[in-house]
């Protein structure tokens, strides 16, 4: 019987270890493949790329086209970080404090529904909304703002909520009143240091979603505004080492970002 126990579970375990290992392969081809491609010279039709350059990363920050998207995804994504937050922290703060259990269920519907809806229903949407004969937003950047901020609301809403129920609010708030600190002493020195790690949690999920948000940015913008994903969508049928190039950045940077946030988190977590 001992015996019988050792080989399945010894079975679990290669089939545990199979799927991780597939899993890490799915994920990280694709990225191999970029990354490969970004030094080769032609690659259309074959698995791999053909001939050795380095000139696509020597040319990448020179494109103007490259520039001037890479500038609005940015733009656009930390504007909707700051927008998220100054939404969501407060709004988390009054449904926590309400103690209101019909309010939290009703706001948490309401939270999610952006998740629900798809994209290009919300982007068809705002152009029919912002699309008047005597004032339009539409190819604006200031529309695609509206839009990722509608959108991205729950990865900033969530983690801030999360955050805030892991604290004994009610019993800091209290302490600090019967100490006569004022309500705004109170949310200024007391409420949104604690909400650190929530708020900077929910503006990396954010600003993820907003750099490299698609469908909306192809519906709602113009030549003029682009971001980065539409530009990288169009270089891929101009030049695709370029394009290839300019993803590798991104996973890079990407990549770094979370390291230096796993890293932080971690500090905090210890203090």
């Amino acid at each position: 019987m001992y015996g019988v126990n050792e080989e399945s579970f010894g079975i679990s375990q290669l089939f545990l270890r199979l799927s991780r290992s597939f899993l890490v392969i799915y994920i990280l081809l694709p990225v191999i493949l970029i990354f490969i491609g970004s030094f080769g010279e032609k690659w259309f039709g074959t698995l791999f790329p053909q001939g050795l350059t380095f000139e696509w990363y020597r040319t990448l920050f020179s494109e103007k086209m490259y520039l001037r998207s890479l500038r609005m995804s940015i733009l656009v994504g930390v504007l909707t970080v700051i927008v998220t937050a100054l939404l969501a922290i407060p709004t988390v703060y009054a449904v926590h404090t309400s103690g209101r259990r019909f309010l939290r269920l009703l706001f948490d519907a309401v939270v999610v529904l952006p998740i629900a809806l798809p994209p290009i229903v919300l982007g068809i949407g705002l152009v029919q909304a912002y699309n008047w004969p005597s004032f339009s937003l539409v190819g604006t950047w200031q529309l695609l703002l509206f839009a990722h901020v509608i959108y991205s609301i729950p990865f900033m809403v969530k983690p801030i909520m999360a955050n805030l129920e892991l604290l004994d609010w009610k019993t800091l708030e209290e302490a600090a009143e019967s100490l006569g600190a004022s309500r705004w002493y109170i949310l200024r020195r007391l409420l949104l240091p604690n909400l650190r790690l929530g708020v900077l949690s929910g503006a990396i999920m954010t600003f993820a979603f907003s750099f490299g948000e698609f469908q909306l940015a192809l519906i709602l913008t113009s030549s003029e505004s682009q971001t980065y994903p539409i530009t990288l969508y169009q270089a891929f049928y101009v030049s695709t080492g370029f394009a290839c190039a300019a993803v590798t950045v991104l996973v890079l940077v990407a990549g770094v970002t979370l390291w230096v946030f796993s890293r932080f988190s971690s500090i905090r977590v210890m203090q």
